[in-house]
């Protein structure tokens, strides 16, 4: 009997550990659901593109890495339940210096640009609205950064 009960709670605990992730955190494919918003053909998927769970009123940073040579489109979406005015930023990690921020641009949750040069980067996302008091629950929603690239076209000689 203790042989089956063991048998049992080992293949118990096999089957748990192997539950998909997104079944544990829904969150974690929703850049991949509809996210695209490259204005054409060409672009993509980048393995940097990250979704997560949110709360209003956070500020979250992703790094990445932007090769020479190549044009980037990167697109914020989010649930609903965290509003449609959502910030982000593009700075250069090592200067400091702010490249892209879509307070500039009617709050757009799309841009593309080219990289002459490997860059370091990091991605500032910013939830408005106010933050929730401690001990208190909240309500929190799915954002996602999609990062699509492709080989920047050859222009003259």
């Amino acid at each position: 009997m203790i042989k089956k009960a063991a048998t049992y709670l080992m293949l118990l605990a096999m089957v748990a550990t192997t539950l998909p992730i997104h079944a544990q955190n829904p969150c974690v494919t929703f850049h991949r659901k509809g996210c695209s918003q490259a204005s054409e053909g060409g672009f993509i998927y980048n393995s940097q593109s990250k979704s997560g769970l949110f709360a209003k009123g956070t500020t979250s940073k992703l790094k990445v890495i932007c090769y020479g040579g190549f044009d980037y489109s990167i697109s914020i979406c989010n649930d609903k339940l965290l509003g449609a005015d959502i910030g982000f930023t593009l700075s250069d990690v090592t200067t400091g210096e702010v490249l892209y921020d879509n307070a500039t641009d009617n709050k757009a949750t799309h841009m593309e640009f080219s990289c002459e040069s490997t860059r370091n980067m990091v991605i500032t996302i910013t939830i408005p609205g106010a933050g929730v008091a401690k001990g208190a629950t909240g309500d929190g929603g799915c954002l996602g950064v999609l990062i699509e690239q492709k080989p920047s076209p050859k222009v003259g000689f």
